[in-house]
């Protein structure tokens, strides 16, 4: 049982988020999955209903790569028969995803070797971290991949590489990202765990909460790792026979429940407001709320369970039963709705977005029904597949347009030389090289800097989507400011193979507009080869500057 000093017992912990409209493109593509029939060697009983109910908001996609790696393909759910979009490089075979983060499309996850995997969906790459042996993984938006290394330090992977490292006050045994860019790490020093929050790129321990230990240390730390979540601003936990909510914004404990038996599992609804928890050899799960300070309620199974999932969208519960039982509990009434039988593993079961549930099943994926849990539509050999679902609008249809650059009257380049007294001095020719050590202002009058990837309106330039065309040609744009001394100073800041930016100017409402350019280049992948190689955050637009 843990132990600490008196603290506010009872918290709110839910978060709500809001759930977005579907466009008119959105719903004719829903219209058309439903059209599509099946294919994929996939078939529907006779006397099948209706077509499924996908809700509103987001676009429904569901993820599917070979188990043993391969290139990744995308489906608008239900319309399996297809592709929606393909990846350009390949994924090795994949355990589970660890973060989605719909703003810059990244997914993360880890392979079955155990080593981190960031697939850029907008980009359609695929990067796996191998250069440092990891022990675990955490990741809050899918871009940042927070990890405890072998060795005991804790380092952070972002899309431009590795940019920081820590070596913590005392051994590290796991970790949780938060979305505020921090880190949550617990460890055991003597009888007591000890969790605190480092927030990168900081070096120090910000703030920390400790509680005394009752039984074995590594026991305790490997029922932690198997149980700890997040959720809102609440981290939870189990710790041997007790359940662990603690407040990340002061680190303070909000609830903590001895339950009697040892926690092997935990799972929070998706407003965060209810904790589900299994013990060992108990037939019943226990109900916790964060406005009751113990067991608000039990759910009664048929026998113990060893492993929980929650449907994304608060519907269902999934439990893990013996050997291939999975007990459906409804969160409606908090009883068990009925039994399914699938294998248990890091994709599937899985709870699809109209509320039927994906199960494996020998070498076919069965989909059984929402309500009555009856087998339905048959995937034939989709076991093979490593499944994942998710809700985003990146891939929907563009407009041509969209892409096309916005021209400024008397948009001009200027002469190298406008901005070379910037720079440090260097050799007589006109091309500068060699400078470092320059940092880009981050002050300044700033009309807007551009961000590859940022917002809605981005559009997927990669995977198996590509711009061509005779004459085309692609400007890679850093940033777009007001502040003539602040555009030189981020051209001088930027090298590519040698070369510098240009800076062209435009009028905007009375006032000189700064660009910061690279190109033309005769092909997008030229253009994002160089941006990418900059370390700096870009947009690549159709046309010249």
């Amino acid at each position: 049982m843990l132990l600490s000093s008196p603290v506010p017992r009872i918290v709110a912990c839910g978060y709500f988020t809001p759930v977005r409209t579907l466009s008119a493109t959105a719903l004719l593509l829903l219209a058309c999955g439903f059209a599509g029939g099946c294919a994929d060697s996939s078939s529907r009983p006779s006397g099948a209903g209706a077509p499924p109910s996908v809700p509103g908001g987001p676009d429904a996609v569901v993820l599917r790569v070979a188990r043993s790696g391969g290139t990744v393909s995308a489906y608008a759910y239900p319309a399996l028969d297809s592709v929606l979009w393909k990846s350009g490089s390949r994924s090795p075979a994949l355990d589970h995803v660890i973060a989605f983060g719909p703003e810059d499309g990244y997914l993360a996850a880890l392979d079955t070797s155990g080593a981190p995997v960031r697939l850029d969906l907008r980009l359609g790459e695929i990067t796996a971290e191998r250069k440092i042996p990891v022990a675990t993984v955490s990741s809050a938006d899918g871009g940042a991949l927070y990890a405890l290394t072998r060795e005991g330090a804790l380092t952070r992977f972002t899309p431009s590489g590795g940019d920081w490292s820590f070596a913590p006050p005392l051994p590290a045994s796991a970790l949780f990202a938060q979305g505020d860019g921090s880190l949550i790490v617990a460890g055991v020093r003597g009888d007591r765990l000890v969790v605190w929050r480092v927030r990168p790129p900081g070096q120090t321990v910000e703030d920390s909460i400790s509680y005394v230990l009752d039984g074995d240390p590594a026991a305790v730390m490997a029922t932690l790792t198997a149980t700890a979540g997040t959720v809102g601003d609440r981290l939870f936990f189990g710790a041997n026979e007790s359940v662990v909510v603690v407040r990340q914004r002061d680190m303070q404990t909000a609830q903590e429940i001895d339950l009697g038996d040892p926690v092997t599992a935990i799972v929070a609804t998706p407003s965060g407001d209810r904790l589900f928890v299994a013990l060992a050899d108990d037939r019943s799960l226990r109900i916790l709320d964060r406005f009751e300070d113990g067991v608000s309620g039990r759910i009664r199974l048929p026998s113990a369970v060893t492993a929980l999932r929650m449907d994304p969208l608060g519907r269902v519960l999934l439990a893990r039963g013996a050997a291939d039982t999975v007990y459906v509990v409804s969160l409606a009434t908090d009883e068990m709705q009925g039994v399914v039988r699938s294998d248990w593993r890091g994709d599937l079961p899985l709870v699809l977005p109209d509320g039927a549930i994906a199960l494996a099943r020998d070498a076919d994926v069965i989909f059984a029904d929402a309500s009555s849990l009856a087998d339905g539509r048959i995937i034939a050999g989709g076991t093979s597949d490593f499944w994942h679902v998710l809700r985003w609008n990146g891939f929907r249809p563009r407009a041509a347009g969209l892409d096309e650059p916005v021209r400024f009257r008397a948009s001009a380049p200027r002469d190298p030389a406008d901005y070379a007294d910037a720079l440090p001095t260097a050799d007589s020719t006109s091309s500068v090289t060699g400078v470092s050590g320059v940092t880009p202002p981050t002050g300044g009058d700033t009309l807007g800097a551009a961000s590859r990837g940022a917002g809605s309106a981005t559009p997927p330039v990669g995977g198996t989507r590509t711009d061509s065309g005779a004459g085309a040609q692609f400007t890679v744009s850093f940033a777009a400011l007001l502040d003539e001394k602040a555009a030189r100073a981020l051209a001088a800041a930027i090298r590519v193979n040698g070369q510098a930016p240009r800076i062209t100017t435009s009028d905007r409402a009375g006032r000189t507009l700064y660009r910061v350019v690279m190109g033309p280049y005769p092909s997008r992948e030229d253009a994002e080869q160089v941006g990418r190689a900059s370390a700096h955050s870009y947009w690549v637009f159709r046309g010249a500057p």
